[in-house]
């Protein structure tokens, strides 16, 4: 294999690990903040990031007709999504969430088949089908088999964030074309950023809060799963392809599940290891199947967590 190759390899492994225990980080910090702080503190250190590196590299900027795209795709994508992710693993264990997120992709192939009249392969639809049977026993696991919306708060928050990082990647479509993942990102994370600060104003911040594991963990989730992981990416994207990179964007959940095992000590129950197989082998086939239309810069952009 070439040194350009292992190295994307390593990078898009390093990515999927950061991502993947991006649950757990969060599962620890919502013993201490609320969700909304916990998105808001993570966005100022990823705003930080992204804008010294946007200015470094002379990055053009967004033309006044595209910012309400860009501000939608920061309500979906930034504000919706870590509210309803965050407030989801209150309820629900880091290993299920990361396994019904990885629904993404399947989500994404119905929103393209139902809204924008895409067609789909048959090992696509075999694909669709495992991955919703999958979420459907991870939903069920969390909540003892009960049936209740109560029971299933937390699995449920958790789908309706994928739900809108769909929505957020078919925002995203036509601002792909004409501007550059780096610019798109941060314009998009201060946007999500400015709304949560809305919430944040009123109540204060407690700056007895910030002990050094809280420190510990919002940095982790700013700066290695917000902006290094996404650099990370950008250059395994460019060498190995989107095809190729979907692939390995899979082990996100295994590395959710295993670190909701080792990390908070999370008990695997069978309906959780049954589903989660289920999920991983139905994304699987989606990924293998592909899009008709299969636009490399809208991939990359289905799984940041």
């Amino acid at each position: 294999m070439e040194t350009n190759k292992i190295r994307a390899v390593v990078a898009v492994l390093a990515t999927t690990f950061f991502w993947g225990l991006s649950f757990s980080s969060t599962k620890v910090l919502l013993t201490s903040l609320t969700a909304i702080q916990i998105a808001f503190f993570r966005l100022i250190l990823a705003s930080a990031v992204l804008g010294l590196v946007f200015f470094m590299s002379r990055s053009g900027r967004v033309s006044r007709s595209d910012l309400p795209r860009m501000l939608a795709g920061g309500v979906f994508g930034i504000f919706l999504y870590f509210i309803l992710e965050n407030n989801g693993l209150r309820f629900t264990t880091a290993g299920t969430g990361s396994l019904i997120i990885a629904t993404i992709p399947v989500l994404n192939v119905l929103a393209g088949v139902f809204f924008f009249r895409e067609k789909n392969s048959w090992a696509g639809w075999v694909g669709v089908t495992l991955s919703f049977l999958g979420a459907w026993l991870l939903i069920r696991s969390g909540s003892g088999g009960a049936l209740s919306l109560a029971d299933m708060r937390g699995n449920l928050l958790v789908f309706g964030a994928a739900c809108s990082w769909v929505v957020f990647t078919r925002i995203n479509e036509p601002l792909m074309q004409k501007y550059n993942s780096l610019t798109i990102n941060l314009y998009q994370s201060v946007a999500g950023m400015a709304l949560l600060g809305l919430f944040i104003a009123p109540a204060g911040v407690n700056t007895a809060q910030f002990t050094g594991n809280v420190l510990f963990n919002l940095a982790y989730l700013g700066i290695f799963c917000s902006a290094v992981a996404y650099f990370l990416y950008l250059y395994a994207l460019k060498t190995l392809g989107s095809s190729a990179i979907t692939c390995f964007l899979n082990l996100v959940p295994v590395f959710g599940v295993l670190g909701g095992a080792v990390i908070l000590k999370e008990a695997l129950g069978t309906g959780q290891i049954l589903g989660g197989l289920v999920v991983i082998t139905g994304v699987t086939l989606v990924t293998m199947a592909g899009k008709p239309a299969d636009k490399p810069k809208t991939i990359q952009a289905t799984t940041e967590v």
